[in-house]
């Protein structure tokens, strides 16, 4: 009798804490997506897209199917903390890659790469801007076609003189505080410019615009 009590009393238990907890629903990829529209050295006007759960098959590899999914890091230069978003697939390829660097250089030699809640927030703020470059605060998109791999273009100092990146839209994204292990930053972006392809050309890239995770850390 005692034993049926107890496990009575502990199934009442769970079902009163599983109330108290509101789990979020899966973190998906489609939610991330980058486009834009590219003007070519002879004035080809194509536009862009790509989204996270984007599918290619692949026939020569038996009906193998890629998937485009998202990333995020961090990563030291050395003396320049900065964070990477932006969205990849195995034998995908990587149609868009945006690096935004720390406003300030690091001082402390053992600062691990990993972004803080605290980092991102004072980065990533709606209204901001950001300049093409490899300094402090500055920033750089790669972009890629894809599945093929055809092209890559990257901005550069050029980009500056028509075209930026802005911070559109910033919402945290998961659940730290309940210890789930996705959490970050979803950030819409804006962008333009002059780019830079691996050809040598140069393109106008208008339009631009992207949802991507930037992903923070709890120590």
């Amino acid at each position: 009798m005692h034993q049926k009590l107890f496990f009575l009393l502990l199934l009442v238990s769970n079902a009163a804490c599983k109330k108290n907890i509101d789990f979020p629903s899966e973190l998906r990829p489609n939610e991330f997506w980058v486009k834009y529209t590219i003007t070519d050295e002879e004035g080809f006007i194509t536009p862009f897209a790509y989204q996270g759960e984007d599918t290619i098959h692949l026939d020569n590899l038996s009906g193998f199917v890629a998937e485009l999914e998202y990333f995020s890091y961090g990563e030291i230069q050395g003396s320049i903390k900065a964070i990477y978003a932006g969205l990849n697939g195995t034998l995908f390829g990587r149609p868009v890659a945006i690096r935004i660097n720390a406003a300030e250089l690091l001082t402390d030699p053992f600062t691990p790469p990993e972004w803080t809640h605290t980092e991102t927030t004072d980065l990533l703020q709606a209204g901001k801007t950001f300049a093409f470059g490899d300094a402090p605060g500055e920033a750089q998109i790669i972009l890629n076609e894809c599945p093929n791999n055809t092209w890559s273009c990257f901005s550069t100092a050029l980009s500056n003189q028509n075209g930026q990146l802005k911070i559109m839209e910033v919402s945290d994204y998961g659940s730290p505080e309940i210890s789930i292990p996705y959490f970050g930053k979803k950030v819409k972006l804006s962008f333009s410019g002059t780019f830079t392809v691996n050809t040598g050309a140069t393109w106008t890239i208008s339009n631009g615009e992207a949802v991507l995770l930037f992903k923070y850390y709890s120590y």
